[in-house]
């Protein structure tokens, strides 16, 4: 996904599901990681961090 497309999907503040290209689905509160060039997310088993290439879709 591009970044941007990633910035309008997380403006809602809002719990959010993301499909990673592994397979994986998380669900969580995301906040961008600018430092790290990543994405944060807040879940109920702890908080993950990816790399937005690893980013399928939010579903």
């Amino acid at each position: 996904m591009i970044k941007q497309d990633i910035q309008h999907a997380l403006l809602s503040n809002l719990s959010q599901r993301v499909h990673l290209i592994s397979g994986e689905t998380y669900t969580g509160v995301c906040r961008i990681d600018h430092h790290a060039d990543a994405l944060q997310i807040e879940t109920k088993k702890g908080n993950l961090t990816v790399p937005y290439w690893t980013i399928k879709r939010f579903v």
